[in-house]
């Protein structure tokens, strides 16, 4: 595929972070689930020795391309075409970790959401900034379009996507005026589906006010529903905490509360701390992983001022038990 779009500027998300958390031991083994355009990667393997394997997965084939371009003379990296709900059965993933790491992963990293590539490429269709068609797919390869997902949807189950996976509180009228304005045949790029959002919820008060855009947590709710973000990030994190080697770390990154109330609480069930009714748990859960950071960690000011996007990440951490 052609890979000419210039590379926006990609800063990663709470590095310093990452790297002094994640253990490095001599021939380390590290799994990237979301390699992106490869940041996380290039610090990690700039930490780690020449008999270090660095296994970078990712479902976007531009982001692989990008990360290629980036780190592809480093004989330490390989890149799998996948996503990381569906490796752990992938073939090829089985075939490198058992010439790789039999005995399991030092260091896993997965930095969830949607990417900086994604969101400044007006041909994905990730943003209402400018205007792409509605795609939205992360694996442009594969899956269908928000457009053929906006399609498929009835008035209520629309909104019950808005409401679950965009908090929208509005998303009942969102969702009848943009199944209305796809009746009309104008719902065909990113503009149209967030002009329909504003005959809603118009955007100026909001512009005025300093408020988010109106459109946002609609996008935000159509991506992930596209994607299957959330639908399989519990049993994601569990593969992980099982290819860990003991000692070894899970390092997850999180943009938003959906993302990081599930990994919250996937996290503190392996570490089998209850999270339901009542102070005592019916049964006793297996401890599997060590908590580390156990609020998780925040962007300090000074990131977060040099790199917007970084406002809401939060960084969680886990240490596979003997």
């Amino acid at each position: 595929m052609s890979v000419a779009t210039p590379t926006p500027l990609h800063v990663p998300v709470l590095l310093q972070e990452v790297v002094d958390n994640l253990p490095l031991p001599p021939a380390a083994r590290i799994l990237d689930l979301t390699l992106g355009l490869g940041g996380h990667a290039e610090a990690l393997l700039a930490r780690c020795d020449a008999g270090s394997r660095y296994l970078g997965v990712d479902r976007d084939p531009q982001a692989r391309a990008l990360a290629l371009q980036r780190l592809g003379g480093d004989a330490r990296l390989s890149i799998l075409a996948c996503a990381h709900e569906d490796v752990w059965k992938d073939p090829a993933f089985l075939d490198w970790m058992a010439s790789h790491a039999p005995e399991g992963f030092d260091a896993i990293l997965a930095d969830l959401g949607v990417s900086t590539l994604q969101l400044r490429s007006p041909e994905r269709g990730f943003s209402f900034r400018d205007e792409g068609p509605l795609d939205m797919r992360m694996d442009t390869e594969h899956g269908p379009t928000a457009l053929a997902w906006i399609a498929a949807q009835t008035d209520e189950s629309l909104a019950d996507a808005l409401y679950q996976f965009g908090e929208e509180r509005a998303s009942r009228p969102i969702a009848r005026a943009i199944l209305a304005a796809l009746r009309d045949g104008r719902l065909a790029t990113t503009r149209d589906l967030a002009e329909a959002v504003y005959t809603v919820i118009p955007r100026e008060p909001a512009k005025r006010k300093g408020l988010s855009d109106p459109a946002t947590r609609t996008f935000q709710a159509v991506r992930i529903a596209v994607n299957g973000e959330l639908e399989c990030l519990a049993a994601t994190l569990e593969s992980a905490a099982n290819a860990l080697r003991p000692g070894g770390r899970l390092a997850v990154i999180s943009f938003h509360s959906l993302e990081d109330r599930i990994v919250k609480q996937t996290l503190r069930r392996l570490a089998g701390i209850y999270d339901g009714p009542g102070r005592v748990a019916p049964v006793t859960l297996p401890k599997r992983l060590r908590l580390l950071h156990p609020g998780g960690i925040a962007p300090g000011e000074a990131e977060a001022a040099a790199n917007p996007p970084s406002r809401s990440a939060r960084l969680r951490l886990a240490e596979r038990l003997p």
